[in-house]
């Protein structure tokens, strides 16, 4: 897992269309607990991580990214690869 803050500017693309750059700043980081989520959950997610798009501007602005107990990160379900970048 990348050690975000908030504030941190992310890149990010989903596994399955590589080519499609999603760049965004990481507003929150959040536990179950924070996110009100019951203890089964623990078993599938360790880090919610709410995010702010900055391009595309096609998609809604706020998303929330899922760090797995898998050590995967998703974005609507679906596998992306994350990045910081240094902007």
């Amino acid at each position: 897992m990348l050690n975000l803050e908030s504030g941190d500017r992310i890149e990010l693309f989903y596994e399955d269309a590589p080519a499609r750059a999603i760049r965004a700043t990481v507003s929150r980081l959040l536990t179950d607990r924070d996110e009100g989520m019951g203890t089964e959950v623990e078993d599938y997610t360790a880090c919610w991580i709410v995010i702010t798009v900055d391009e595309p501007s096609d998609m809604d602005a706020q998303q929330v990214l899922l760090f797995g107990t898998d050590f995967q990160y998703r974005l609507n379900g679906r596998p992306i690869t994350l990045r910081k970048t240094q902007d």
